[in-house]
């Protein structure tokens, strides 16, 4: 949301912290589907699973596309103050959702591009809510 609300406010320098640090994204109506079909699910009790893509992208590589989404004008730069404390930071989060597909049938319905469009969407017609400035950890 961050890299989003800086870009929708007008900002042309994106402030972030690491760029390294890669995620797997998945788009909230697929996220509430997999916890639907998770609640259907008896085979599902006691498992552990991921709803999860099976894909990741780095936060440098996110910011760039939004970017390119929204103003492709704007350059990310670095902010230390958006630096997580030495030793929290999560370097790879990746799942791996062969479980849920298994026990349920779930695959994700939105591509990362698709997310990322809805997204920008929603917080366009709700900027009023956020404010760039305030960075919390």
């Amino acid at each position: 949301p961050t890299i989003i609300i800086q870009l929708l406010k007008g900002y042309t320098r994106i402030k972030l912290g690491s760029l390294t640090p890669r995620r797997d994204f998945v788009f909230v109506k697929d996220t509430v589907e997999g916890f639907i079909r998770l609640s259907k699910s008896d085979e599902a009790v006691g498992c552990d699973v991921n709803i999860a893509t099976g894909k990741d992208i780095s936060i440098g590589e996110l910011a760039n596309m939004l970017i390119n989404a929204i103003n492709p004008k704007a350059v990310v730069v670095t902010d230390n103050e958006r630096f997580r404390p030495e030793m929290s930071e999560v370097e790879r989060l990746l799942g791996d959702n062969s479980r849920l597909k298994k026990l349920t049938g779930w695959v994700p319905q939105y591509s990362l591009e698709d997310g990322i469009k809805l997204t920008i969407d929603w917080f366009r017609d709700n900027l009023d809510r956020y404010k760039p400035d305030v960075y919390n950890i």
